[in-house]
C-alpha cells in the first residue's frame, strides 16, 4: 500500500471508514441536488478528524466529484453568473485561508455549525416559496452574485463549505434544475481548483488528506452514479426535505463538538 497504507494507519481505521462513507453520501446528495458535498462532508468529517484535515481532504474529493459533474453538464452553464461568482471568489480565498491557519479550531467549528444551520434554513425558505418572478432587478441580482462569490471564496478556504452563498444567489433566479446544477458544478470546479492550489502553496496538503481523498474516489464515483440514476425517480420535494434535515443535524453536531471541545 505504500504511503496510502501509512496514511490510513495515521488516521485510524474507524475514522477513515466514517469519512469515506460521508463522502459517498455527499456525492449522492450533490448529484441529486446540485450542491451539498462539502456542506455535508466537512462537518461530519470534522467530528472525527482535525478540521484542517477535513477541509483539505473533502476539498480534494469534492473537486473530483464536481469536475465529473461539470464534464456532463458544461453546456448548460449560465456563463455570466459563473463569471460573477468565480472572479470575486478569488479575492475572498486568501482571507479564508488566513482564517483557517490562525483561528482556533473550536470557535471555527462553532462558526461552521452556525453557518450551516442558518444557511440551510434560508435555503428551505427559498425552496418552498411560491414560484414566480425574481424579487430582484437585474442590477441587484448582479450585485448579489458578486457578493455571493466573494463570500464563497472566503468559506471555500476557511471551512470548505462555499455552497450556501451561491445557492442562495441562484435561488433568486428562475433557472431550470439542469442550469442550476450545471452552473454550480462549473463554479465549484473552478473555485475548488484554486482553493487546492492555495492549500498546496501553504503546505496544508498532507499525506493524510491525500490518502483519504484517494481512497474515497471509487466511493465518490459510486455515490454520484447512484444519485444520477435516482434523479428521475425521486420526488424533489421529499428529497429536499431529507437533505435539509441531514444538513441541520450536521451543523448542530459540528457546532456542539466545537462548544464541548
Amino acid at each position: 500500500m505504500g504511503w496510502l497504507g501509512a496514511g490510513l494507519v495515521d488516521i485510524g481505521a474507524g475514522n477513515t471508514v466514517w469519512v469515506l462513507v460521508v463522502m459517498l453520501l455527499a456525492a449522492l446528495v450533490q448529484a441529486l441536488g446540485g450542491f451539498g458535498f462539502a456542506l455535508m462532508a466537512v462537518p461530519l468529517a470534522a467530528l472525527v478528524v482535525d478540521l484542517e484535515l477535513a477541509v483539505v481532504a473533502v476539498s480534494v474529493g469534492s473537486l473530483v466529484n464536481t469536475a465529473l459533474l461539470c464534464a456532463r453538464t458544461y453546456r448548460r452553464v449560465e456563463r455570466k453568473v459563473a463569471v460573477r461568482f468565480n472572479v470575486p471568489a478569488l479575492i475572498g480565498m486568501p482571507i479564508g485561508l488566513w482564517v483557517l491557519r490562525t483561528a482556533p479550531q473550536n470557535p471555527l467549528k462553532v462558526m461552521l455549525g452556525v453557518i450551516i444551520v442558518v444557511a440551510t434554513l434560508a435555503l428551505m425558505r427559498s425552496a418552498f416559496r411560491v414560484p414566480g418572478d425574481s424579487m430582484l432587478k437585474p442590477a441587484a441580482r448582479a450585485a448579489v452574485d458578486v457578493i455571493a462569490g466573494w463570500l464563497s471564496g472566503i468559506l471555500s478556504t476557511s471551512t470548505g463549505t462555499n455552497g450556501p452563498p451561491l445557492v442562495l444567489a441562484l435561488a433568486s433566479r428562475r433557472l431550470s434544475p439542469e442550469v442550476f446544477r450545471a452552473t454550480l458544478a462549473f463554479t465549484f470546479t473552478v473555485t475548488g481548483s484554486l482553493s487546492l492550489a492555495m492549500f498546496a502553496v501553504s503546505g496544508m496538503v498532507s499525506r493524510d488528506a491525500l490518502t483519504i481523498a484517494a481512497v474515497a474516489v471509487p466511493l465518490i464515483l459510486l455515490g454520484q452514479g447512484v444519485g444520477i440514476r435516482l434523479q428521475p425517480k425521486l420526488s424533489n420535494r421529499r428529497f429536499d426535505r431529507l437533505v435539509y434535515v441531514l444538513l441541520i443535524l450536521s451543523g448542530l453536531s459540528v457546532g456542539i463538538s466545537g462548544v464541548t471541545g
